[in-house]
């Protein structure tokens, strides 16, 4: 038994956020059916529909919304529907006769679900952005350091899908004492501000220095960061309680006596110099099996291929077809 399993999810085809939330809602029991136009949008790169998301576990419907029989089609999927989720900009869904007006004519009790870029009663509200653009302006990127690329997972699924499948909840939890549906409007760059809410309020109370790496968790102190190996490899360390930093520092050979103290900042670049030469004079594997032994918060910088196959992460995986996916999370243990 899965938790969704009477669940209804409409959901009209998109990229980002919206196949994730709807995964989550699949792999939950869920049955989703995902509305396709047959006109594909250009994406950039092609992705083989076997390794496309967006393609797992669907009933899919090609349906052209821009005719008569398109629309009619996907109100009938709509009417004995739960949920419709749709991550188009504002307007287009009004447009073709599927805004929530006209859906909820058809099925009051249903959750309307969008996901936007941009707030939709933003100046921004008609923009086009991706991940890269939401997490820019919401200061995301700025904090993590503006020279680095990260995948798509602060905004489109964490800012977006996943806000968007806790208001899904949430309203279907208020359906069951109203019986009526509503709109969940779900905007990814503000979800990526929203998940800088702790840090927000430490840098209004001075807290938190406004400067990239400049902070403990953001690579400020040198015992908070990634560090290179001697064959171009990393390690990643997060040492921030004394017993930990005690532990790294014997970890890295050297005698915590006779180092500068840690709580004097003036001395972390002297700290930051004298861990990475230690880090550069050994490989990859030998850093990997000092600290496998440790309890140092110290753990090798692995590739996706190596995350997959480490023991730590082996049973998190399922297999669907020929391939494996990471399993629904969380774990839901029904007493």
């Amino acid at each position: 038994m899965k938790a969704l399993e009477n669940l209804r999810v409409v959901e009209f085809a998109t990229v980002g956020g919206v196949p994730f939330c709807s995964w989550l809602f699949a792999q939950h029991g869920a049955q989703v059916v995902r509305i396709v136009n047959p006109r594909q949008p250009e994406l950039g790169v092609p992705v083989d529909p076997i390794a496309d998301m967006g393609c797992w576990g669907r009933e899919e419907w090609v349906l052209d919304l821009k005719s008569d029989i398109g629309r009619n089609a996907a109100l009938e999927q709509i009417a004995t529907a739960d949920v419709l989720l749709e991550g188009f900009r504002p307007g287009v869904m009004e447009r073709l006769g599927l805004g929530p007006e006209i859906c909820h004519q058809c099925n009051t009790a249903l959750i309307y679900a969008r996901l936007v870029g941009w707030s939709r009663g933003g100046p921004w509200a008609e923009r086009a952005g991706h991940d890269i653009n939401y997490i820019s302006m919401a200061g995301v990127m700025h904090a993590m350091g503006s020279e680095a690329v990260p995948l798509n997972l602060v905004a489109d699924l964490g800012g977006g899908g996943m806000y968007a499948a806790f208001g899904i909840m949430a309203a279907l939890q208020m359906r069951a004492h109203t019986r009526r549906g509503s709109v969940v409007d779900t905007a990814m760059a503000a979800g990526s501000l929203h998940l800088l809410t702790n840090v927000f309020g430490r840098l209004a109370h001075g807290a938190w220095n406004d400067k990239a790496a400049a902070n403990v968790i953001d690579g400020g102190v040198p015992w908070y960061r990634t560090y290179q190996t001697a064959d171009g490899r990393y390690m990643a360390v997060g040492a921030i309680e004394e017993r930990f930093y005690l532990t790294f520092v014997k970890g890295l050979g050297l005698d915590a006596d006779e180092l500068p103290s840690r709580l004097n900042p003036q001395a972390w670049p002297q700290l930051a110099v004298l861990f990475s030469a230690r880090f550069q004079s050994f490989d990859f594997t030998h850093w990997v099996n000092i600290f496998e032994l440790l309890e140092a918060c110290v753990t090798p910088v692995l590739t996706l291929q190596e995350a997959r196959e480490h023991p730590v992460n082996r049973h998190m995986f399922v297999e669907m077809g020929k391939f494996s996916v990471p399993a629904a999370v969380p774990q839901i243990n029904f007493l």
